[in-house]
């Protein structure tokens, strides 16, 4: 790093009054000496980390919350399964619920198996495997439909980070949050006649 900076400041020398900027996240947050006359961060804007732990490790507050609502509470009898391809399969009595929330808006199927989600102020774990347009956790009893289910941000005290879910799917903070997307609502268009 001050091979680099020593370098940029070399050559950045033959334009005098030119502003400088070199430092992204991990430089406005771990190195003063990249500052120069301005910073450019992004991912840390988000409230998440650059360097692969927690973005409230630096101070860093999350600006994005993603939420949805439980749509089905099932009772799966030992034997019964969940999802494509029968790849949950119950051991014994268990309640799951449905969450209207899939890979199309872009929850990454690697978070099936994986990741949780806050329901009550308590982390239910994600079903493998994560549908286009669903996901199913893991719930008991006191689970109701209509009942607020966090996907990502706070409920309750218990939280989850853009940074933990990256770190459970194998990615960066950033892939996490630009997959999230607002899906059209497509219109119907009847044809009548030939």
């Amino acid at each position: 790093m001050r091979t680099q900076l020593e370098r940029f400041l070399a050559f950045t020398a033959k334009a005098p009054g030119v502003p400088r900027h070199l430092a992204n996240s991990a430089g406005t947050l771990g190195h003063p000496a990249t500052h120069l006359e301005a910073v450019r961060p992004g991912i840390a804007l988000y409230g998440a980390s650059p360097f692969g732990d927690e973005g409230a490790d630096h101070g860093l507050r999350p600006a994005m919350r993603w939420t949805s609502s439980v749509q089905l509470v099932r009772r799966l009898a030992p034997g019964e399964s969940s999802g494509y391809g029968r790849r949950f399969i119950a051991r014994e009595e268990t309640t799951v619920a449905l969450v209207p929330v899939g890979y199309a808006d872009g929850y990454l199927r690697r978070l099936s198996g994986r990741a949780d989600v806050l329901i009550g102020g308590r982390r239910r774990r994600v079903i493998d495997p994560i549908s286009m347009d669903q996901l199913t956790v893991v719930v008991d009893d006191s689970v109701r439909v209509g009942d607020p289910v966090v996907l990502l941000g706070e409920q309750q005290g218990e939280r989850i980070s853009a940074d933990e879910l990256a770190r459970r799917a194998e990615t960066l903070p950033q892939e996490i949050l630009c997959a999230v997307v607002a899906r059209p609502t497509r219109a119907r268009r009847v044809v009548v006649g030939g």
